[in-house]
């Protein structure tokens, strides 16, 4: 089989060069790649249901950021950590709180 790469006829890229050389890319790594290692790989569903789950959270992190601004006018960095680097179902709660809480404080604090 003639490489993608070194097809002399090449003069523009297709979408079907792109997918020979997306072919020949997965065949050298399958030939490179030691069995064990290639067996441990995660599966592909495995990491499409992770990247699910981080783009749900960080939607809800820019939902929460949203509904503070217009609650609070304001959000201070502390805030914006603790946004950061909580997980859904915090981010799910702290939203959920904004319609009973006085303050920035009892978002995250859980008083109301």
């Amino acid at each position: 089989m003639e490489s993608a790469l070194n097809n002399p006829e090449m003069e523009e890229i297709t979408p079907e060069y792109v997918i020979q050389l997306g072919k020949e890319w997965f065949e050298s790594m399958v030939d490179t790649t030691p069995e064990e290692e290639l067996f441990s790989l995660p599966r592909l569903e495995q990491r499409l249901e992770v990247s699910h789950r981080d783009g749900e959270r960080d939607g809800e992190a820019k939902i929460l950021t949203r509904l503070l601004k217009r609650r609070f006018s304001i959000v201070p960095d502390w805030a914006n950590e603790e946004i950061a680097k909580a997980d859904f179902s915090s981010l799910e709660a702290w939203s959920l709180r904004i319609f009973d809480a006085q303050s920035l404080d009892d978002v995250f604090s859980g008083k109301s």
